[in-house]
């Protein structure tokens, strides 16, 4: 029974922590402790039964499970926010995020059938994949730790198999972790941040103009 249980509530889990996440950061953004709090009180809908079944069972039925990674980095970004306490600094988060997008170039397009070889199999004996997974934490046990120990635990996760999925690729990577993590990397390029600083320029002069009108009308 555990067997089936565990698996079940790791991805519930999983979707209630990104609405936790995405509510802290959306509350957060009014300013103090207390709109925080009301964001993790409305995350905790998604463990509401509906039919019997949470409603973050609905999108996992919808998107799938969620990595470890992808878990893991909500967890630490939604500990952040309540905290404080930076559990990913930021070139660990971008190492993540480099994984990410490296991982999902070389599973998603090939997986649909773009070549005759499906590195998605690779998963499933994945004596080759963890040589490559152990040479990247090796790669950054010495200046990104905690990206190493995030990969880490998604073979660790494997090994347990607490999620559905008996493929080591699902427990490392997402297709949304994936276009999460390339949308972050281009908002830190060059050009991302010149287009960043025109759209906050363009929102702050669409909040004057109506304070400008007021006055003039004063």
């Amino acid at each position: 029974m555990s067997g089936v249980v565990v698996p079940q509530l790791v991805g519930f889990a999983g979707f209630a922590l990104a609405l936790a996440t995405a509510s802290v950061a959306i509350a957060g953004r009014r300013g103090g402790r207390r709109w925080r709090l009301v964001g993790l009180l409305a995350a905790a809908v998604a463990w509401v039964p509906l039919g019997g079944i949470p409603l973050a069972g609905y999108l996992r039925g919808v998107f799938g499970d969620l990595s470890l990674t992808t878990m893991l980095l909500l967890g630490a970004a939604l500990l952040g926010r309540v905290s404080g306490w930076r559990v990913l600094d930021g070139p660990e988060r971008v190492a993540l995020w480099g994984w990410a997008v490296a991982a999902g170039l070389a599973l998603y397009p090939l997986t649909l059938g773009l070549t005759a070889w499906d590195p998605y199999e690779l998963g499933f004996r994945p004596r080759m994949l963890l040589l490559v997974v152990a040479a990247v934490v090796i790669g950054l046990w010495r200046r990104r730790r905690g990206a190493a120990l995030v990969l880490a635990a998604g073979v660790a996760g494997y090994d347990l198999q607490i999620l559905e999925s008996p493929n080591l690729w699902d427990y490392l990577v997402d297709p949304g972790l994936t276009v999460w993590a390339a949308g972050a990397l281009a908002a830190r390029s060059p050009a991302g941040r010149r287009v960043g600083a025109a759209i906050r320029r363009t929102l702050g002069r669409a909040r004057l103009n109506p304070l400008t009108e007021v006055e003039k009308a004063g």
